[in-house]
């Protein structure tokens, strides 16, 4: 994990502070919005969600071990999410192949209601791309790992 990240970083003051589990096939996180978060008044802004969905898509090729960067990010906004509200974000692996990995990413409250869903194309990058752009991803890092 990347200490300034958006979505997952401990040391971004403005990140989503998100923490991630295994979840059966896949990850899943709990999120809270907040005043912060929101658009019109108190709804949170759909560019939220989005990043969201997408941290949650970025977590799986990462709990499989692999780097990978989003290609496609497709989100569905099925109804609203208000400030205040405890959401449950999950995602799964639905295909995989050597380069490319797709993931199915829902965002739901507590009670099981749909917020949004997304589909991601996650491409995996190579040990070259990743050492020219200066990423790794140490092999400690996360305590678990999925097994796809």
């Amino acid at each position: 994990m990347a200490n300034h990240c958006f979505g997952c970083g401990p040391d971004n003051p403005f990140g989503l502070h998100l923490h991630f589990h295994p979840e059966g096939d896949g990850v899943a996180a709990t999120f809270v919005c907040e005043e912060r978060h929101v658009g019109w008044p108190g709804i949170q802004h759909g560019g939220i969600t989005g990043s969201l969905l997408d941290e949650a898509s970025g977590y799986v090729p990462y709990a499989l071990g692999l780097f990978a960067v989003t290609a496609e990010l497709n989100v569905s906004f099925v109804e609203a999410v208000y400030e205040g509200e405890v959401l449950q974000l999950t995602a799964k692996p639905v295909k995989k192949s050597r380069r490319i990995i797709e993931v199915e990413a829902e965002l739901k409250t507590e009670d099981g209601r749909l917020k949004a869903r997304s589909w991601a194309k996650m491409v995996v990058l190579s040990k070259e791309q990743q050492e020219a752009r200066g990423f790794t991803v140490p092999e400690d890092d996360l305590p678990w790992r999925l097994e796809v």
